[in-house]
């Protein structure tokens, strides 16, 4: 094996787990994206179930 063929294999090594680092860097902040928008989606299910509660008990009362 060359030292030319040595420095290629070493370079590949290096460029696929940086590629592979921003993969995962890429992933990570979907995964994030899509845990906030998982909590805004209950918070607001929880909201509109309690504004229901309320108007039926308002026009329950009434």
């Amino acid at each position: 094996m060359s030292e030319d063929e040595k420095l290629q294999r070493a370079v590949r090594r290096t460029v696929g787990l940086a590629a592979l680092r921003r993969i995962r860097r890429i992933v990570d902040a979907d995964n994030a994206l899509e845990a906030d928008k998982q909590r805004w989606a209950r918070r607001l299910s929880i909201f509109l179930i309690l504004a229901a509660a309320l108007v039926l008990a308002w026009i329950a009362i009434r």
